[in-house]
């Protein structure tokens, strides 16, 4: 079931938006930032999320005047199928939970399109499913969101789809990395053929939404849209920069920030793995030797995996990560950290990351060089993208030898590598470079400012 915390509807609204976002949070910050935009419009929007992740989201958007435009649906998952008992492989539970979304989801749905006379709806891809019985009803058209890189999609699709668009350049790429470029059964994406292959078939939807801008991947773009129909492929992104003007002015200053003030230009390294990696003892202390001899000042977002997308009965296993004596006395370590105010900072010279699509568009926009580290999922895709097209990262750890431990030496010597070399200091400019032109499409007249509009476009018309 789901609960409505928003006031009853008076009147009919000529149109409204309903988000339905895939509940962990690399996805539906994405979709929640978006929302927040197009609520900006003077468009209601409906976003239908976990009850928890809901709280939170409330919880950021406190005294943001676009809130009220923004209402909350809880989507209350059924206690019997949240308890899974299978042992080992955790993909089924991954699978059920997201079975269990199915009803909820597509109930309230239905419920707000009695409240409109036009209902659009702007889905994760991998909630597709949950919207089918939506689109039997006459006021109701949608478009799907994909959370990843269109090169990370176009890579995936190639495994996954026999006939589709090819492109000389990115054969030419695989069959010159060899081992190094990632298979769909190497990167923990075994379950994206099916979804995959659902996704290109899916004809329901009237148009594709990305997190991405032209600038960066206008050929991965104009290949995916190419290969489904030519429906419209709108690139919104960076999806951060539709709302960054707004977000820090009701907040104090972080402390990460005072610190930076007092560090010289391009002299500190920020790294974070994101909300779904946990390494073990022996990495982080590695890590931080590599780290620390790097002799760079250093802002460390440590912390455990997100527990609420996997199995819980796995946690008792985990242990408390421990650093070297004395390391949090002599750096900065945190559990979080404002990442975007971090890397827009002058004093901010690498993001050492996990290649999350969220923290790479977010360097890149910043123009901030990477230190790759991809660990699972999409993220081998995505450092192949910001070490081979953009050319403005360097690798950390081998996608051939992912399962080896990394050396302190190895950490040191990339860190380096992008902080004291004419090497880096290429890559620096090269990253500066396109987030000019990243910023300057943003602003009116600009390409990525014209697929903006042409989404508002698209829902009021």
């Amino acid at each position: 079931m789901a609960t409505n915390s928003s006031d009853n509807i008076d009147q009919l609204n000529e149109v409204i938006v309903a988000m339905v976002p895939f509940p962990d949070y690399s996805h539906l910050n994405q979709l929640f930032i978006l929302g927040r935009f197009i609520a900006s419009h003077n468009i209601p929007v409906h976003f239908l999320c976990l009850a928890d992740r809901n709280q939170d989201l409330k919880l950021h958007v406190q005294g943001d005047l676009r809130a009220s435009n923004i209402h909350f649906h809880d989507i209350l998952v059924p206690s019997s199928l949240v308890e899974i008992e299978d042992a080992g492989d955790d993909l089924p539970s991954i699978v059920l939970f997201i079975k269990s979304l199915v009803e909820p989801i597509r109930r309230t749905c239905i419920d707000l399109s009695t409240n409109t006379k036009r209902l659009v709806l702007i889905h994760d891809s991998i909630i597709m499913d949950h919207v089918r019985d939506v689109h039997s009803y006459p006021n109701v058209k949608s478009y799907m969101f994909h959370s990843i890189s269109a090169f990370a999609r176009y890579s995936l699709l190639r495994q996954s789809i026999d006939h589709i668009v090819d492109d000389d350049d990115h054969e030419e790429m695989m069959e010159k990395m060899q081992d190094e470029f990632p298979l769909l059964e190497s990167s923990g994406a075994q379950f994206a053929t099916m979804l995959l292959r659902k996704e290109h078939e899916w004809k329901l939807n009237s148009g594709e939404i990305m997190n991405s801008c032209r600038e960066l991947e206008g050929k991965y773009l104009d290949l995916l849209a190419n290969a489904k129909d030519n429906k419209p492929w709108l690139a919104v992104g960076p999806l951060h920069m539709l709302l960054e003007s707004h977000d820090s002015s009701n907040r104090s200053r972080h402390e990460c920030l005072e610190f930076l003030d007092k560090q010289d230009v391009n002299s500190v390294i920020l790294v974070s793995f994101g909300t779904t990696t946990t390494f073990s003892q022996e990495q982080v202390n590695e890590l931080a030797v590599g780290l620390e001899q790097s002799d760079h000042g250093l802002i460390w977002v440590l912390r455990e995996a997100d527990k609420k997308m996997e199995n819980e009965k796995f946690e008792e296993k985990d242990k408390k990560i421990e650093l070297p004596k004395g390391f949090e006395e002599r750096m900065m370590v945190r559990n979080w950290a404002p990442q975007l105010e971090i890397l827009e900072h002058p004093s901010t010279g690498v993001f050492l990351s996990h290649c999350g699509w969220n923290s790479c568009i977010e360097s890149i926009s910043m123009g901030v060089p990477l230190a790759i580290w991809p660990i699972q999922y999409d993220q081998p895709y995505n450092a192949i993208l910001v070490t081979n097209v953009p050319k403005i990262g360097t690798s950390v750890k081998s996608w051939a030898h992912q399962e080896e431990l990394v050396t302190a030496k190895a950490v040191e010597k990339a860190v380096k590598t992008l902080m004291d070399t004419t090497e880096g200091e290429e890559k620096r400019q090269r990253a500066m470079e396109l987030s000019n032109k990243i910023k300057n499409s943003l602003s009116h007249g600009g390409v990525a400012r014209k697929e903006m509009e042409s989404l508002i476009s698209c829902i009021i018309k």
